[in-house]
């Protein structure tokens, strides 16, 4: 028979392990949401030591001022290499791919620059993108990319922690949603770094995520990174027609690839040569 003594030692052990498990608590404000996306900033408490991205034991320097077409070029530097999985293994491997879609590409541009602008220095800017496999949105499978960003000693930090992740069941999607920087699973994605880029793999310790969860750090100068030319901005030259080169141009501005000022010298010069 338990005596009360036992009872109530084995109530404190289940309330501190209730504890222990619940997870960090985190404080969102949202900058904008809809049903398939969202961009949030996010404060985490709770951790502990063993996670290295506790917001209490970090200062990042934030608020951050860039432009939209600044974040575009910026995030158009983030390349995937898919990695083979089992059920693929004897197909022919596809090189690096541009990590955002052009929808993904100007919804993020547009609502980093807000929440950047707006962030404390104890809080992620956190997003969540979805979309239907395939076309139409017909498809019962639902890919899921999600992860944070933060800016630290002058550089700006990706954490991915999913990438289009096929999701079929409401139930796990739902989690990914509430808890963006938490592996739903093996990635089988890597990130490429560019120039002025390194990657790191960061270990998850957390008894509520995947045996192997981990997520995937993107690091990178990212002025360096918009001090540099954009070589997506088409040199003038008599290899092309200038009317096709000046209606380039224009395509490349209006997708915000290129800052204002780019795009009048360029476009001056391309005059210059009439």
């Amino acid at each position: 028979m338990s005596t009360p003594l036992a009872c109530l030692a084995a109530l404190v052990a289940a309330s501190v392990l209730t504890v222990g498990c619940a997870g960090p608590v985190r404080y969102t404000r949202t900058v904008h949401e809809s049903t398939a996306r969202y961009v949030k900033l996010e404060a985490r408490y709770g951790y502990g030591q063993q996670h290295q991205y506790d917001s209490a034991a970090m200062s990042f320097a934030h608020p951050v001022s860039l432009t939209e077409t600044e974040w575009a070029r910026i995030l158009k530097q983030i390349r995937i290499q898919p990695r083979k999985r089992l059920l693929t293994i004897g197909m022919k491997e596809s090189g690096p791919t541009e990590a955002f879609t052009e929808s993904e590409l100007g919804y993020l541009s547009q609502h980093l620059a807000q929440a950047f602008a707006m962030a404390r220095p104890d809080e992620w800017v956190v997003f969540y993108l979805s979309h239907p496999r395939g076309d139409h949105g017909k498809s019962a499978v639902t890919e899921v990319t999600s992860g944070g960003l933060f800016v630290e000693g002058g550089q700006l930090h990706l954490l991915l922690a999913n990438f289009r992740y096929a999701v079929s069941i409401e139930s796990f999607q739902k989690q990914i949603r509430h808890d963006p920087l938490r592996p739903a699973g093996d990635g089988f994605y890597d990130l490429v770094p560019g120039e002025h880029q390194t990657v790191r793999r960061v270990k998850i310790w957390d008894l509520t995520q995947p045996i192997r969860a981990q997520s995937l750090e993107l690091v990178f100068d990212y002025q360096l990174s918009l001090s540099s030319p954009d070589e997506t901005v088409p040199e003038p030259g008599p290899t092309a027609p200038l009317e096709e080169r000046m209606e380039r141009l224009q395509r490349l501005y209006d997708k915000g690839l290129t800052t204002q000022e780019e795009y009048q010298l360029k476009r001056q010069s391309l005059l210059d040569e009439l």
